[in-house]
């Protein structure tokens, strides 16, 4: 028995989250690992970035919405890639710091998951989860530029992590599941024996992570059950304001990016606690359509596009006031996962951000940019040139050595970060 081994039992598997109880065997310190989260449509400076620097700088508006992490995040102001333009187009950039990405024949360089992975390939199942709320991804790319396809159904990502075997054998777990019998109804023996030779710490470690998995399922379930239930009819044409019919779950309403985002997250935190990976890659995608969050009457895009119209920019910050709040979300469920006698933020460095710094005029330059846990001493406003700014990928140069990768260059970035304890 070591840390990484899955409990099996037919088709279905189980992967241990890391337990101190088989630690000594095998590494005394929890893995790291790297989560990447990009939101293409921006987020809004001024209500993002803190007026003053430092360590006691004050909390934006945004911000304050994590004033009870602050020590678990570092906020960056003045930082983007040079050279890239492109509009939305950018995207494909974000973790690789390629230049002109709409100039004819270019060509994408490698991202930095991609790196992340080639470094720890073999230690897991996994080497890369590169997920998406929508089809397509423009995050994750070979070391020859080539785009790399994205999961975008949990049902696919959750039988990839969980579920073992032929078609057939993933289908017939997925038909159980879908009759309420969860993957952890095969395990019910094999736990109760795990748990006898654990610490007491461990067990509650168990019991927090099995909970954790049957709240997955249940969602899982949930949006499975509206796939063929018809929708309402109206005999009237649907007034401007009714934002969307009821789907029931987030991933069969396509403009509910940010409730899409949610369930990728709580796959990816699933992920990492069992080792299943070291390196995950979120693309948010935004749409056209109208979110389903209320006083929201018209699509997100549309929105973004606010040219500083006091009306438009108020229904923005719903929206993004929304999202905040789910990515909060994902660092106090990583927080509060326990692992080694430190919590699971400890040891996974989070970058959140968007390729965008203006969304409103697609402009690329002062890009929005947080970076969370990893060990960092956090807790500070890292403030650049807004006008002259300091290439992102110096701070992904900083990622990588902490990952453990031994590196002075990456992409348009020369040495680490200053600032970044």
């Amino acid at each position: 028995m070591n840390r990484r081994q899955f409990l099996r039992s037919s088709s279905a598997l189980l992967a241990l989250p890391w337990l101190e109880t088989f630690a000594k065997g095998n590494s005394a310190e929890p893995p790291k690992r790297l989560i990447h989260v990009c939101t293409d449509f921006g987020i809004y400076g001024p209500s993002f970035f803190p007026t003053s620097a430092g360590m006691d700088y004050e909390p934006s508006e945004y911000l304050r919405i994590l004033e009870d992490l602050r020590s678990k995040f570092t906020v960056f102001s003045g930082i983007s890639h040079p050279d890239i333009g492109g509009d939305h187009a950018s995207a494909a950039c974000f973790l690789t710091s390629a230049k002109r990405p709409t100039k004819p024949g270019f060509r994408n360089t490698v991202s930095l998951d991609v790196v992340a992975s080639q470094h720890v390939a073999g230690a897991t199942r996994f080497p890369l989860l590169s997920l998406s709320t929508q089809n397509g991804s423009p995050l994750s790319h070979t070391v020859t530029g080539a785009d790399i396809p994205a999961l975008t159904l949990p049902s696919q990502i959750y039988a990839n992590l969980f579920i073992a075997g032929s078609k057939a054998d993933v289908t017939k777990e997925l038909d159980r599941l879908r009759r309420g019998h969860s993957i952890l109804d095969h395990m019910k023996e094999r736990l109760g024996e795990l748990s006898r030779t654990l610490s007491r710490y461990d067990q509650q470690q168990i019991s927090d992570y099995t909970e954790a998995v049957r709240d997955m399922e249940k969602q899982l379930v949930a949006e499975e059950k509206w796939i063929d239930r018809p929708k309402p009819t109206l005999s009237e044409p649907a007034p401007a304001e009714l934002t969307a019919q009821p789907y029931g779950s987030p991933f069969l309403n396509p403009a509910d990016s940010i409730g899409r985002a949610r369930i990728m997250f709580q796959l990816a935190k699933l992920a990492v606690q069992t080792d299943s990976t070291r390196v995950v890659s979120i693309y948010i995608k935004g749409s056209d359509a109208t979110p389903p969050i209320d006083g929201i009457n018209q699509g997100h895009h549309d929105i973004t596009h606010h040219g500083r119209s006091p009306e438009k920019i108020e229904k923005l910050k719903i929206i993004e006031t929304v999202k905040m709040k789910a990515f909060r979300d994902l660092l106090i469920s990583l927080k509060d996962t326990s692992e080694g006698g430190r919590s699971l933020l400890d040891s996974t460095q989070v970058l959140i951000g968007s390729n965008l710094g203006d969304a409103s005029g697609h402009g690329t330059s002062n890009l929005p940019i947080l970076l969370a846990g990893g060990g960092y001493k956090h807790g500070r406003h890292i403030a650049g040139d807004v006008k002259n700014n300091t290439p992102l990928a110096k701070l992904f140069v900083n990622m990588l050595q902490r990952f453990g990768v031994e590196t002075e260059k990456f992409g348009s970035g020369e040495g680490p970060i200053d600032g970044l304890v």
